[in-house]
């Protein structure tokens, strides 16, 4: 196993969010982490990046416990999350956002160095030159993602990106997702409310409801399943 959760439960302030929250993945897979607003989806890609202190239960990444590393440790051994909203620097322009990032994370050796981020994206390479905070909203998703997996990625950790973006551009960017998984072993976690999209590219579905999972199973179980009234 690459990544797996064990009995996570986390919240903030008296509030318990999530609650024995179990499953683990093997590299390469995709797991669609779906479910309503609220039901806890964000709050476990928290606790696995580290951003949030579990109050019971484990994260093991690789065989190791991650529950007491830092963000920049999880970082460093292939852990990365791209948010909800996105996560460039608007002001800085496309080549000195992905310079910035590769400037800490690209090391000799690195899966994705500069060069093959702008060959995943060739339009970001076209707008080197050009502020970040000025492109569409397709081009500052690819931004996101390129930051997201500069270096040596192992899991990525995708929080709601189809946000704001046409139906062509959500298409496209998960079949890119895809690729990068299937070809280099990457696991992947996708939050999403486009519950379609997601299931193309999943390999697995987990659906929370209330801060707990209901549902963990093949995509062809999940469609034939009645969990539709969990959204």
């Amino acid at each position: 196993m690459l990544l797996q959760l064990a009995g996570l439960a986390a919240g903030y302030g008296p509030k318990t969010v999530i609650s024995d929250v179990s499953f683990a993945l093997e590299p390469g897979q995709i797991l669609a982490l779906l479910g309503h607003n609220g039901a806890g989806k964000t709050t476990t890609l928290r606790c696995v990046m580290g951003l949030l202190p579990p109050r019971a239960g484990s994260v093991t990444f690789d065989g190791q416990r991650f529950d007491r590393m830092g963000v920049a440790d999880r970082v460093a051994r292939g852990l990365r999350l791209l948010p909800e909203g996105r996560g460039i620097f608007p002001d800085l322009t496309v080549a000195e956002n992905i310079d910035v990032v590769a400037a800490r994370n690209v090391t000799d050796g690195a899966t994705f160095g500069i060069g093959a981020v702008y060959d995943l994206f060739p339009v970001l390479g076209e707008r080197r030159g050009t502020r970040a905070g000025s492109l569409s909203g397709g081009q500052q998703q690819m931004l996101a993602l390129s930051l997201a997996i500069l270096g040596t990625p192992r899991c990525l950790l995708l929080d709601e990106p189809s946000i704001g973006l046409a139906p062509n551009l959500v298409e496209r960017m998960f079949r890119q997702v895809q690729e990068v998984c299937r070809s280099h072993a990457m696991t992947a976690i996708l939050v999403e409310q486009n519950v379609a999209a997601a299931m193309q590219i999943a390999d697995r579905v987990v659906i929370m409801n209330n801060g707990q999972i209901v549902f963990d199973g093949l995509p062809g179980e999940a469609r034939a399943s009645n969990f539709w009234h969990y959204f």
